[in-house]
């Protein structure tokens, strides 16, 4: 066992240190700093998205380009080549989809939100959409999280989505996609219009900073503790 530990004198105080005990101290706080980094950069991003939203929140509407940026006021005027539904999508405790409607417009096509729909058994909306339409709002990119199935195995799949996944969606249809989505404010039939709301995650990430910044500390005092206990046995 001594051949394992080591005697180190730290500030006047002599510490017996096992080097198993050394090791994983180590790997513990340098996962800890490793983590507290990501989630700065993190907290970086996610202020610097809010600032951009912000940004855009205070600028007028104007009409939909292939130019048109995340969380820009945009209008979108085309004709709706079909529509899908966003799958367990929650409103004031019910159940239901967002119509999401392909829409082609003189430059490109793309994704539009048009809002909540109250969930039916079958895959159908109560009040069929226009063929052309009008809608402002604003656009997003949508995020494809990671899904243990492949989406495409769904029977349902591509009427009803577990989520966006342009790629995917694009494969289908045979023709390019916007790669930005637009979540319209306009109400259009029945639907409850889903606009775009952000909260500045800024502090979330740097409380989470903290946190592991506070671990990899513990972990120090506890080695340290340890090391103090293991002199006292002498």
């Amino acid at each position: 066992m001594a051949t394992h530990r080591y005697i180190c004198v730290c500030f006047g105080h002599k510490l017996y240190i096992h080097v198993s005990y050394f090791i994983f101290m180590f790997i513990a706080i340098l996962l800890c700093l490793w983590l507290a980094h990501w989630q700065w950069q993190r907290a970086q991003a996610a202020d610097l998205r809010y600032s951009h939203y912000q940004q855009q929140l205070a600028h007028a509407a104007v009409p939909f380009s292939l130019f048109s940026s995340e969380y820009q006021k945009v209008i979108v005027i085309g004709e709706i080549q079909q529509y899908l539904l966003l799958d367990n999508q929650v409103h004031n405790g019910k159940v239901g989809w967002h119509v999401i409607a392909v829409v082609k417009t003189p430059s490109t096509s793309l994704l539009v939100n048009l809002g909540w729909h109250q969930q039916q058994t079958e895959l159908a909306l109560i009040t069929p959409l226009p063929r052309y339409i009008k809608v402002g709002g604003l656009s997003k990119k949508p995020q494809a999280n990671f899904m243990l199935q492949d989406a495409t195995l769904d029977p349902n799949w591509p009427q009803l989505l577990q989520q966006i996944h342009l790629d995917l969606l694009t494969s289908y249809l045979g023709y390019e996609l916007f790669p930005l989505v637009l979540y319209a404010e306009t109400q259009l039939n029945d639907l409850i219009p889903m606009p775009i709301s952000m909260e500045n995650k800024f502090y979330m990430h740097i409380g989470y900073t903290v946190q592991w910044l506070l671990i990899a500390v513990f972990c120090f005092i506890g080695f340290i503790f340890i090391c103090r206990l293991e002199q006292q046995h002498e």
